[in-house]
């Protein structure tokens, strides 16, 4: 896709509230003025691409207890230099939960977010950004069993409310009450 590409994709995307359309300006800026941008190596930030799974009803989301970050989350990872963050998306939920047979639920961007990583000593990572880009995914047949990955704690299919509970009240929260507007 490249960075053109993904440039069209991002002036297409019509962000739900403050938060991400202040994400959004400041990602069409970011991909515009670095020159390697899809690095995890640049810093003080890089793309990322994450992927919400729902099952094939659309009741169920599956959510990742993330172990680095200690919380639940979407899938997701470093674009490691593919501009194509739909892929990397996609890649990034094959890797972390065993799936294989899903296909993405809208033609287009889910959610635009920027959020800081705290440093790691174990990687020897310092803090910085990561400019995520997320896309919906249904599951293609009925069959809802995962792989829990080496990057996960625990996985759980989760109805909206509990979902919530799960989660904290900000970008991932936007990201379910997106995938509640859109299969109701």
């Amino acid at each position: 896709m490249g960075k053109t590409g993904m440039l069209t994709h991002f002036e297409n995307h019509h962000p739900s509230d403050d938060k991400e359309k202040t994400d959004l300006a400041a990602t069409i800026a970011f991909l515009q003025s670095a020159t390697d941008c899809f690095e995890r190596t640049h810093l003080p930030g890089h793309f990322t691409g994450s992927a919400l799974l729902i099952n094939r009803t659309g009741d169920k989301v599956l959510l990742n207890h993330h172990k680095s970050l200690n919380f639940w989350m979407q899938f997701g990872g470093h674009a490691d230099g593919n501009a194509d963050l739909f892929d990397v998306a996609r890649r990034e939920l094959e890797e972390e939960s065993g799936f294989t047979a899903f296909e993405a639920a809208i033609p287009h961007i889910l959610d635009i977010d920027i959020h800081a990583i705290p440093y790691n000593a174990k990687k020897g990572e310092p803090s910085h950004l990561h400019y995520d880009v997320r896309y919906l995914f249904r599951l293609t047949g009925d069959d809802e069993n995962f792989t829990v990955s080496d990057e996960s704690l625990a996985m759980r299919w989760c109805r909206y409310e509990e979902a919530l509970a799960l989660t904290d009240e900000g970008s991932i929260a936007r990201l379910l009450r997106k995938w509640q507007d859109i299969i109701q």
